[in-house]
């Protein structure tokens, strides 16, 4: 492992949030990462979607993985090229979608997460930053998924991208029943109120350990310790020192560690805290 910590720190760690396929398009030998973890005691986490479709082949490579938990979404990417402003994003986010061929996908979206039995639906949510379709179809994509969240009785995954107060509002009018978590939190003081008032978690990702992000670290301390979670979001948002190379879960280490030392806490006492919430948000 790419690390100053002893195999020790590991034990017990959860990674909230990761994106398998989207490090095995990079070319990571990500199945050796995951083994090298678990013989270290890592505690497992959640694996994201990226479409509606890929449940059933991350299903089929997670099987050896018991601790690796699945959820599956239709996130605000998959509402098509934008048609509010020119941006630059990866080629599979680029076509304009019809409301029809979303309604179609949410369609085989449903049918892979009750096949595969997922754990979580997520991520969902909104992003203005990217302008994703528009907010139309970013909306009935979100609350479409919020809505199944309470029939199927799931949890929820939440993305928020300069979207606070419409993510903040759906949250409020729409639960779901058994929250969920707000993943790779930024700081909204707009969103902490809603999601802590309907029960969520909110997780901190390998950007609060960024420089510049005093507000980040500052908000950390205003977060109940018993809704607290922390991810990696990998491969994206490294954490430093590794910054700059693509991200693993084995990497949510520093993001611990920068936790631990904000809040004043030993490492040892974040991560039964941590652990003791992720079960919490499992058993739900």
């Amino acid at each position: 492992m790419i690390s100053s910590f002893p195999n020790d720190a590991y034990r017990g760690l959860i990674d909230s949030h990761f994106h398998t396929q989207s490090m095995l398009q990079r070319g990571m030998d990500v199945f050796s990462i995951y083994d090298r973890l678990f013989s270290c005691g890592f505690a497992g986490g959640i694996d994201i979607g990226c479409t509606h479709d890929d449940l059933p082949e991350r299903k089929k490579l997670l099987e050896p993985y018991g601790f690796i938990l699945l959820a599956g979404a239709m996130g605000p990417w998959e509402a098509g090229k934008s048609e509010v402003k020119e941006t630059d994003i990866e080629a599979e986010f680029s076509k304009t979608k019809s409301m029809d061929q979303l309604q179609t996908e949410l369609g085989i979206l449903r049918q892979n997460l009750e096949h595969c039995k997922a754990r979580f639906i997520g991520e969902i949510g909104l992003d203005y930053y990217w302008e994703y379709g528009n907010h139309e179809k970013q909306h009935l994509l979100f609350e479409t998924q919020m809505k199944w969240a309470s029939e199927m009785g799931l949890c929820v995954l939440i993305h928020d991208r300069d979207a606070d107060s419409d993510v903040a509002n759906v949250i409020r009018r729409l639960g779901p029943d058994k929250g969920g978590v707000i993943h790779c939190f930024d700081g909204s003081q707009t969103v902490l109120d809603a999601a802590l008032e309907r029960g969520y978690y909110i997780s901190f990702a390998g950007n609060l350990t960024y420089k510049n992000n005093d507000n980040l670290r500052q908000m950390l301390r205003c977060v109940p310790m018993d809704r607290l979670l922390l991810e990696t979001d990998a491969p994206y948002l490294t954490p430093v020192p590794l910054r700059g190379k693509p991200n693993t879960p084995e990497y949510v280490v520093h993001t611990y560690a920068c936790a631990a030392e904000v809040l004043g806490v030993s490492l040892e006492d974040l991560k039964q805290r941590v652990l003791e919430n992720f079960n919490g948000l499992c058993s739900r």
